[in-house]
């Protein structure tokens, strides 16, 4: 069988790595392809596989609005994407972006993956209507395109982080966070330059500031950022592998993000998770993390009052770890080991579809703990 994967985004590696080791370790054909954004090549070559990066310096235009930017790389990705693909036989294609077109474009069959709700990232439709086949948590609702979809129970953070896939490690941490023993704070700021974010708000600096002022008497604040923060934030910046990431805010007492991936990964471990931006409420996955699991809050940035206090009962709760790893117990007693699934579906593809539409939940029986 020969796949070939296609990565715009760090978090579709962290998705993808286990299915793509499996598939390598088996004998199968994967070829990757990247686009130069932020840490992806760093993560892709220090897992040692052989990529093509058709983006060296990422889809953005420098000086022009968002939107056209994006049509000019959308045409551009097309082609990029229809001439690598040229005169090579493929079984699968597997993204969360345009190959899905060129896909029905050569009459190759393609998984759009995705965790996001259709009305959420409306632009996503082309990718949508143009895949085979959709990959996302039941949860998530792609309209009328639900009938295509290839549901399964989790999120795409437990495709990396199940307990079958991931295991903290504290030697991971480091040693200046363990050398005093003192509770540390994970915050993660992401840039918001994608189309879905126009005219949204994540952290700012002055929401920013708010938030270490309640933390730092509690212990130390960790800083992690895609944008350039103020002069006066960058003392709590640590520099660390990005591999490790998940490690380390595994142990934080509390993960505060704008990311919605980010703060998803927080709350599958079992860490407190406070998402504070505009969009936390536009995906249903937010109702389950907060609602049924109560893992994740969120909140607008313009509600500091409510950050604050959410942070103080956390802060006043004596048996804070112990009770969300309960919660996360919870979660995990009724999600689905996805890396699992995904191995699956491809690797009995195209027969597999069949029996999934007939029983899926009997199909995704064998994927639970």
């Amino acid at each position: 069988m020969r796949v070939l994967f296609y990565f715009v985004h760090p978090a579709k590696f962290h998705l993808f790595k286990a299915t793509v080791n499996h598939l390598k370790a088996e004998g199968h054909q994967v070829d990757i392809l990247i686009t130069g954004r932020d840490i992806l090549e760093e993560l892709v070559q220090k897992e040692g596989w052989e990529y093509t990066k058709i983006f060296p310096n990422g889809r953005k235009m420098k000086g022009v609005h968002i939107w056209i930017s994006a049509g000019v790389y959308m045409l551009l990705t097309i082609w990029k994407l229809f001439w690598f693909t040229w005169g090579k036989k493929y079984n699968l294609f597997v993204s969360d972006d345009l190959v899905t077109f060129v896909g029905r474009m050569k009459g190759i069959p393609s998984f759009f993956v995705t965790d996001d709700d259709l009305k959420g990232v409306p632009e996503s439709v082309i990718l949508v209507a143009s895949a085979k086949y959709v990959f996302a948590p039941n949860v998530c609702d792609m309209g009328k395109y639900n009938s295509k979809k290839l549901g399964y129970d989790g999120y795409k953070s437990l495709a990396h982080l199940h307990p079958n896939r991931f295991t903290p490690d504290y030697t991971k941490v480091p040693d200046e966070l363990k050398s005093t023993g003192e509770d540390y704070f994970f915050i993660r700021t992401v840039s918001a330059t994608s189309t879905h974010d126009v005219g949204k708000r994540g952290i700012g600096d002055d929401l920013l500031r708010k938030i270490v002022k309640v933390l730092e008497p509690h212990g130390r604040v960790v800083l992690n950022s895609e944008r350039e923060v103020a002069p006066d934030m960058k003392k709590y910046l640590l520099d660390f592998d990005k591999m490790d990431v998940a490690h380390i805010f595994a142990y934080a007492k509390v993960f505060i993000s704008d990311s919605t991936t980010m703060c998803a990964e927080a709350a599958v471990l079992g860490v407190p998770a406070l998402e504070c931006d505009d969009w936390f409420n536009d995906f249903k996955q937010y109702e389950e993390l907060s609602g049924r699991y109560k893992l994740l809050q969120g909140f607008s940035p313009d509600d500091f009052d409510g950050i604050k206090a959410k942070l103080d009962e956390l802060l006043s709760m004596e048996d804070l770890s112990s009770e969300f790893q309960k919660r996360r117990e919870h979660l995990l007693s009724e999600k689905d080991d996805v890396s699992a699934f995904i191995i699956w579906l491809i690797e009995n593809y195209p027969n597999c579809i069949k029996e999934y539409f007939d029983d899926s939940v009997k199909v995704l029986k064998q994927f639970k703990q």
